[in-house]
């Protein structure tokens, strides 16, 4: 590489490959240019991050000095074909950190005096702002003391230091004024987020071409940067779509003849017309939670506060469905001629076939940008760009995924600046708060604090929430927002509290007509009384659930059904995947929305909680192990959830019946022995205890009335249990309370800023759950020297996808190593598998008597395992 006229021209930033497939690079001063004309067009055209214009040239400047840690030799020497001639004989040089540590330590060391200027009386905050720009690969640099000699020579020196000052003068940097501590920990976190967005953008070679060529800063910055900048994020299909002044509930559901209650009421709340809010809905199933907050969202997009929403909820499964839901009425919400994107965010939504077709193509060329959004199809769409990360989720106009996805937002995990950044303008909806433990909530709070402080608003959702969760999530939105946070009062139910900068209101809503209902409540002592219960409904023609709490206990009820000539479906979670997704479709035709009597009339299906949140089904009777009252109420709205004029006769009234012990008052630790001895180690055995009281006390279940009553019943006053429970009531507070300090340990802190210290690490290692460790099998079949995946699809990926089936640690940690021709066998197969399921196990099984078996490995030894369709996965 020759010499250039500007020294720093001579630092290669990036390498690229030619047309002719010849090497070629990108010199760091240009790449640098490239990475701030992006945050120039996304902060001046299209508001994002929403940032007071007078930060903006001060942020752009910041930005240009992102990777001002490539003018090192430890950086120049990862590519000797590009050495810069003005070092001198290539030399590699061993380095002790990447290039953005060093890029701070340069900041924060000999260019001192280059960036203070443009910070000065920030004070502390000048290293957090110098910290967010150089962390642009996702995590905060590290600190360092100084930059030694062989890693920044003199010459290093002063082309960094000449680069810093002419860049910073080139994108019209200059000095602002400290906002003050209030304001300065927000803007940190903007600008890591921007850095890391601009940053992914420019550093695309096919929207940002090498340019090796020298010419002045300023000509390429004008000729160059900013116009392929504007190009660039129109081509990553992030530019917000406009929202439509007006939505009626109609264009959302167009089913829907007329609004409930609360969907009336979310038409004409006072929204403030400036800042975050808070709204927590609390209604019944069936009450129209979902759109309700939809037009909540919309009015809010409509009126400037946000770009877009994400549907954050507890499971890949409730996602999935609100998926499917969004997608027949999301471009609804937005202006007739704009392409809105709707984007899935989960760990398996690899396997979701209608997002796969809805990613769009990246525009390559000028004529695919000028294509009239008019003429693109009228389902669902993602540009290709957005849709390629979960981490670029929050960046589409609407996005849906597990609650996982945005709690990474404040966790010390890889890119939670940008996952902040994307969620900061939209409208985050939280559904089924309620289904969130000590852990989770501690993140859901921290996650309403910060977005609030960003500017963001949150809509909670949930049927059965326990005042004081609420109260926590006002405070929380508070702490976040500033303002006071308001004494809570009311208990009416259903009920709307709005929260805002300047206070809380809670507005009591009246509850939709049509959900008054009356249902009665049975206690059942043994599991072989349910099973006579069912059969016997199931003969009367009854379409029946028995909701079990553990997958071995919904084994052991099927089969006893079986046994009595009942012919039960089985559903849990230990079925491969792609089995897995057929059991639900039928159970949906059997007994959803739109299943015929001659369908659902005499079928069971034994189920465990995967069927409480997330599909519409509808039964004549459910029977349950007893389970906290919150998720009692969910499972009963099962019951008699749609209007059917052809109900059997025998289905005389709603009728949840539940397996449980006497919640007498000597009950002590032998309590949940007997039919619920597994249940024992899911919940906790006061709240059970509880639950039963209030449930069999009344022996009813009326809603709405009775929701608020039952709920503090059981939550509000947790030492109100027998003596012989006080040791496990202990027990169950050391680990609640252990579960809170961990959340509070492992969330990121506001005003610390974008700090290394915080134990930053990758998604895979950041728990966004305090849950029982598992192992991911792929299920495979060795029949005639042949290996296939278990399920059947198009490619071979999605089949080894589709065959995925975990198990807790305990009972299986891995397989038995193969050896022979199976050995020979898994290594093909393996090959053609992504580099992130490398590690997933492949438990082999071949044709046995009784169906499959195969082999895994424990840590005493091997066990036996068998898989079939009427039990799934058994590690015996």
């Amino acid at each position: 590489m020759s010499d250039r006229q500007d020294p720093y021209l001579a630092f290669w930033g990036k390498t690229r490959r030619r047309d002719d497939g010849s090497p070629g690079w990108h010199p760091a001063a240009y790449h640098s240019l490239d990475v701030a004309a992006v945050a120039s067009v996304l902060l001046r055209e299209h508001g994002v991050p929403r940032v007071n214009p007078e930060f903006h040239a001060l942020l752009l400047a910041l930005v240009a000095w992102h990777d001002i840690g490539k003018f090192t030799r430890t950086f120049q020497c990862k590519a000797q074909a590009f050495w810069p001639t003005v070092l001198g004989r290539f030399q590699p040089v061993a380095a002790p950190h990447g290039h953005d540590t060093a890029g701070y330590g340069l900041l924060t060391g000999p260019l001192e005096d280059v960036a203070a200027p443009l910070l000065e009386g920030w004070g502390n905050f000048r290293h957090g702002m110098l910290r967010a720009v150089c962390g642009h690969h996702g995590r905060p640099p590290g600190s360092i003391d100084a930059v030694p000699a062989e890693e920044a020579c003199n010459v290093c020196l002063g082309a960094a230091r000449l680069f810093a000052a002419d860049a910073a003068r080139v994108v019209g940097g200059h000095h602002v004024r400290f906002p003050g501590r209030a304001v300065a920990p927000g803007l940190i976190w903007q600008l890591a987020g921007l850095a890391v967005l601009s940053d992914w953008i420019g550093s695309n070679e096919a929207w940002f071409a090498a340019h090796p060529t020298p010419i002045p800063l300023e000509q390429y910055w004008t000729e160059h940067a900013l116009p392929q900048a504007s190009a660039a994020v129109a081509r990553a299909g992030i530019m917000p779509a406009r929202a439509r002044s007006q939505v009626a509930l109609a264009d959302l559901a167009p089913h829907v003849t007329e609004p409930t209650p609360l969907q009336a009421l979310a038409a004409t709340l006072d929204l403030p017309a400036n800042g975050p809010s808070l709204v927590v809905i609390e209604d019944q199933t069936g009450a129209g939670k979902t759109e309700a907050a939809l037009l909540l969202a919309h009015r809010m997009m409509a009126a400037g506060q946000a770009h877009g929403l994400f549907v954050a909820l507890p499971t890949m499964a409730t996602a999935n469905a609100m998926y499917s839901r969004l997608a027949e009425a999301y471009r609804a919400l937005f202006d007739t001629g704009e392409a809105p994107s709707l984007v899935l965010a989960h760990g398996k939504r690899g396997l979701h076939e209608r997002f796969q077709k809805s990613i769009l193509p990246v525009p390559d060329s000028d004529d695919a940008l000028a294509t009239d959004p008019a003429d693109e199809t009228a389902g669902a769409q993602c540009a290709a760009w957005v849709a390629s990360d979960r981490r670029r989720a929050f960046l589409a106009d609407v996005g849906v995924g597990t609650i996982d996805q945005a709690l990474l937002a404040v966790l010390p995990a890889r890119h939670a600046a940008l996952r902040q950044l994307g969620l900061s303008q939209r409208v985050l909806i939280v559904d089924e708060a309620h289904a969130y433990d000590a852990y989770m909530s501690q993140e859901l709070e921290t996650l309403v604090a910060f977005h609030a402080g960003l500017g963001g608003s949150t809509i909670i959702l949930s049927a059965t929430l326990p005042q004081a969760r609420r109260a926590a999530l006002v405070t929380a939105f508070h702490r976040g927002a500033g303002g006071s946070t308001s004494e809570l009062a009311c208990d009416h139910y259903p009920l709307v509290t709005l929260a805002t900068a300047g206070g809380a209101l809670e507005q009591p809503c009246d509850p939709r007509r049509e959900l008054g209902r009356n249902v009665v409540v049975e206690r059942l002592a043994t599991a072989e009384a349910a099973v006579a219960r069912i059969a016997a409904a199931a003969r009367a023609g009854l379409a029946v659930a028995w909701i079990r709490n553990a997958v071995d206990d919904a084994i052991e009820g099927h089969a006893a059904l079986r046994t009595d000539g009942i012919d039960a479906d089985l559903f849990h979670a230990r079925f491969a995947m792609g089995d897995r997704l057929q059991i639900e479709e039928a159970a949906i035709r059997r007994f959803g929305r739109i299943a015929a009597q001659t369908e659902r009339a005499g079928r069971v299906l034994v189920a465990t909680q995967v069927i409480e949140q997330s599909l519409d089904l509808d039964f004549d009777l459910i029977v349950s192990d007893l389970a906290p009252i919150d998720l009692l109420i969910q499972r009963a709205g099962r019951l008699w959830r749609h209007a059917r004029p052809d109900r059997p006769a025998a289905a005389d009234t709603p009728r949840l019946l539940v397996v449980s012990p006497e919640p007498t008052t000597d009950a002590d630790g032998g309590w949940l022995c007997g039919p619920l001895r597994r249940t024992r180690n899911i919940y906790r055995w006061t709240i059970l205890w509880r639950t039963a009281r209030e449930l069999f006390g009344t022996g009813a279940i009326a809603t709405p009335g009775d929701v608020r009553r039952l709920i503090e019943a059981v939550y509000a006053k947790p030492d109100d249990v027998p003596e012989g429970l006080r040791a496990a009531l202990a027990a169950e507070q050391g680990v609640e309370s252990a579960a809170i300090a961990m959340g509070k340990m492992n969330v990121l802190v506001w005003k610390d800023g974008y700090d290394s210290g915080q134990g930053w690490d990758s998604d895979v290692r950041t728990p966004t759950r305090l849950s029982e460790e598992s192992v991911t099998f792929r299920l495979a079949r060795w029949c005639d020297g042949v290996l296939s995946p278990w399920c059947q699809a198009d490619s071979p990926r999605l089949a080894w996808a589709l065959s995925e089936v975990s198990l807790a640690a305990w009972r299986a940690s891995g397989v038995p190593t193969p050896t022979g021709p199976l050995a020979e066998a898994v290594a093909a197969a393996k090959r053609e598998w992504g580099r992130w399921d490398q590690d997933l196990p492949m438990l082999v099984m071949t044709r046995s008597p009784d169906g499959w078996e195969g082999s895994v490995a424990t840590e005493k030894g091997g066990r036996r395992a068998t898989y079939d369709l009427h039990r799934g996965l058994m590690a015996i």
